[in-house]
């Protein structure tokens, strides 16, 4: 398989080495200021490292197309500094991270809780008592989606889904990780926002929607919309 270069400009997601298939990873993405001699510059990441982070171990990985499909690429690195006033024109200075690459660019296996937002044309579709949610973007880990702020969803509690995939349907436990509230000023306070994390071992679930993430991620990437 052809190596892809990693260029300038690209958009890359970086991930604590320690952490990588993970369910509780900490997935960042951020874009290539340059990137030569075992060097990588990056913009700050969101949310941002800190000097506390200095000398972590990280994969750095980036998504590009070769022999006619989608795979991931990238490397281990560590990160060795941070620039206040990184410049990237002549009138323009940023924040930026600065890592060494530890290992050559390789074809990077793991995608398990990289995560996807659904075309409105996805055959991906998640259903909470019937009802079909608004799904925000999901992985092998869980999902993240909007729902009517009648019915509140509760940190920590464990909710039952029901996940079809095509004309597969599996049902599906889920802990309740993240929530944000409606405001009542807010102009649309009545949706909330829940995280979930899935809980289920099941090959047959994880090898069908993994298919269906994967082609996701290629259609994105043949739309210019991953770079």
């Amino acid at each position: 398989m052809k190596i892809p270069d990693l260029k300038v400009g690209a958009g890359v997601d970086i991930v604590f080495e320690n952490e990588i298939n993970k369910r509780n990873a900490h997935y960042m993405r951020a874009l290539v200021y340059d990137y030569k001699g075992g060097k990588i510059v990056v913009s700050q990441t969101s949310p941002p490292l800190n000097p506390h982070f200095i000398n972590r171990r990280v994969a750095i990985t980036f998504l590009a197309s070769t022999d006619k499909r989608a795979a991931r690429f990238g490397f281990t690195a560590q990160l060795v500094g941070l620039a206040t006033d990184y410049t990237i024109s002549a009138n323009t200075t940023v924040e930026a991270l600065i890592f060494k690459q530890l290992e050559k660019l390789q074809r990077m296996d793991f995608r398990l809780y990289f995560r996807v937002k659904p075309p409105s044309y996805s055959n991906i579709n998640l259903f909470f008592k019937g009802e079909r949610v608004n799904l925000i973007d999901i992985s092998l880990g869980g999902a993240k989606f909007s729902y009517p702020s009648a019915h509140l969803f509760r940190h920590g509690d464990t909710v039952s889904f029901e996940l079809i995939i095509d004309y597969a349907a599996f049902e599906v436990n889920a802990r309740v990780r993240n929530l944000s509230r409606p405001h009542e000023s807010s102009a649309n306070n009545a949706l909330q926002y829940v995280g979930v994390e899935f809980e289920v071992e099941n090959k047959q679930l994880t090898a069908v929607l993994g298919k269906a993430i994967i082609a996701i991620e290629r259609q994105m990437l043949s739309e210019g919309k991953i770079v």
